[in-house]
């Protein structure tokens, strides 16, 4: 989206009828929201977005309000290793709210910098490389973030929109936009005293960041940048490398460090951490050193270049193994795992995807042998009639 010329853009406006003061107003946020980068699509007002997205005013203001009819669909995974719960919330949202953040994201989240030892939810990013920066370390220190998206409530979320230039009023609209409002264990009521110019905002509970939200990712981030800067110096103050994959934070050190070493930076980064508001799960926590196996982001990083486990290839030799056996089969195998033929093709050869990044000579070997697996040929679905033509 092209701003227009200050000159353009008030002759446009006096010819309208708009008054000077409120040209001058929205010329200035214009700039200050493309001083963060010009990228950005400016936004001035709710409904200035609702143009844009071509979406209702009175809608988008019931979803701020936290009184639009089931804006997300909720459901329960069962967490492989629990902490003070043991379900996590997935929160989908509705068709039209998920227009409305796909284009938060495409306009102005897309167009904003993560920290340098974040290495997910931003292009280019991979865990290859958070693993790679380990490799040969001595001492590992790792430590997960409970309910990660869900610690992010709204009020830091209006911050992050307000840093990148977006007005005090629009920032917190923005955010009610990319949250959830919902009761949960330690959710803050929100006080009537936040916003008392517009009761129709006033909301019982102060909203989070879903987890299932396609702006969650890059908000989540942006969240974590300040803290992440000061993880990072404080790592380079005790001679420690660190990384972040998403929760997952990772610090290691090599030769001339110890245990007692380790253990008291742990103190410093647990400290900063429920300083900043996160809560670690300290059943995730660990710390490993010679003699044990050191493994980021489920890759073993004890020598010069990250490597598969043991565990990982296993699996993949397994279904391999099934998928080639002459008595067993695609079919076969693919009901004793309780799922389709094709799910079970695509769920393979993402493994020897993902092989294929970390260790090429064995990913290479998989893949020849995967490609040697008598598929049998796929069934055309009864109901797609445009398939049942051809």
């Amino acid at each position: 989206m092209s701003l227009p010329s200050s000159q353009r853009y008030r002759s446009q406006g006096r010819r309208e009828g708009v008054d000077d003061a409120v040209l001058n107003n929205a010329l200035a946020a214009m700039r200050r929201i493309r001083a963060v980068d010009p990228r950005i699509t400016p936004v001035l007002t709710l409904r200035h977005l609702s143009h844009l997205i071509d979406v209702p005013f009175l809608h988008l203001r019931e979803i701020v309000a936290r009184r639009a009819r089931r804006p997300y669909k909720f459901f329960y995974l069962k967490k492989r290793i629990p902490g003070r719960s043991r379900m996590r919330m997935i929160s989908a949202p509705n068709a039209t709210l998920l227009k409305i953040q796909r284009w938060i994201v495409e306009n102005i989240l897309q167009y904003t910098t993560a920290h340098e030892a974040s290495y997910a939810f931003h292009p280019g990013s991979r865990p290859f490389d958070a693993a790679q920066e380990h490799c040969g370390c001595e001492w590992l220190l790792k430590i997960d973030l409970e309910d990660f998206f869900h610690s992010i409530s709204e009020g830091r979320i209006a911050a992050v929109f307000a840093h990148l230039g977006f007005s005090k009023l629009l920032s917190f609209e923005l955010a009610r936009l990319v949250t959830v409002g919902c009761e949960r264990p330690g959710t803050r009521t929100d006080p009537a005293i936040r916003w008392p110019a517009i009761p129709y905002y006033q909301s019982k509970h102060e909203g989070m960041v879903p987890q299932g939200a396609p702006t969650s990712p890059m908000l989540s981030n942006l969240v974590m940048f300040k803290t992440d800067e000061i993880l990072a110096r404080l790592a380079d103050a005790h001679g420690m490398k660190y990384t972040r994959y998403a929760d997952d934070l990772a610090f290691s050190c090599g030769p001339g460090k110890n245990e007692i070493h380790v253990r008291r930076f742990m103190r410093l980064v647990l400290d900063q951490l429920n300083h900043a508001g996160f809560r670690p799960n300290h059943r995730k926590t660990a710390i490993r050193g010679p003699g044990s196996r050191r493994i980021v982001l489920g890759m073993l990083v004890d020598s010069d270049r990250p490597r598969l486990t043991r565990e990982y290839k296993d699996m993949i030799r397994l279904h391999l193994h099934y998928l080639t056996s002459p008595s067993y089969g695609p079919a076969l195998h693919a009901l004793a795992r309780k799922t389709s033929v094709s799910g079970i093709f695509h769920h393979v050869r993402g493994l020897i995807a993902w092989s294929q990044i970390v260790e090429p000579d064995f990913g290479a070997g998989a893949l020849t042998r995967f490609e040697g697996v008598d598929w049998p040929p796929v069934q055309p679905d009864p109901y797609d009639e445009e398939a049942n033509d051809t």
